[in-house]
């Protein structure tokens, strides 16, 4: 339904979610987005998949706090048998819980990075480029001083005779 980069947003969300967000998105009252531009990358989709993520993980977090336990918030405490008779569903769960948080850190990273990043960059780039421009200003001037050298080994050679 939506375009492949979305897929590591879509992916924590319901599936009855994405179907909900994809029909926002198609009635909007003010701003409906065709469903050719749905299938495309926007940053304005982009942006409205985040939003009803961040919304989504943080009712989550406020049932997980609040004492209602959810299908993929709660982990069994030690006490539970479970913990003993299911270990390929722990390191599944496990596993589903650090895809999660490491998303989670991908996503923070990128956004408070990723303008610092972008400006190492740039300045790294201006500063290749004001290197170029210095070695070439140093190969004029080598040359410039093989033409003079040339000049007073000619006037000398001149004078000689």
């Amino acid at each position: 339904m939506f375009h492949s980069d979305y897929k590591h947003i879509i992916d924590r969300l319901p599936e009855s979610l994405v179907k909900r967000t994809c029909e926002r998105l198609l009635h909007h009252s003010k701003d409906p987005v065709p469903l050719e531009s749905i299938f495309g990358k926007s940053e304005r989709i982009e942006s409205y998949l985040r939003h009803t993520l961040e919304i989504y993980e943080n009712s989550l977090n406020r049932k997980k706090y609040s004492g209602v336990q959810t299908d993929n918030s709660a982990w069994p405490d030690s006490s539970n048998q479970m913990l003993k008779h299911y270990p390929e569903e722990n390191n599944s769960r496990v596993m589903n819980e650090l895809k999660i948080l490491s998303q989670h850190l991908l996503d923070y990273n990128k956004q408070t990075f990723g303008k610092f990043m972008h400006d190492i960059e740039k300045e790294y780039r201006e500063q290749v480029n004001a290197n170029k421009k210095m070695r070439y200003g140093i190969k004029n001037l080598k040359m410039q001083v093989l033409e003079a050298e040339k000049e007073l080994a000619s006037m000398k050679s001149n004078s000689i005779y």
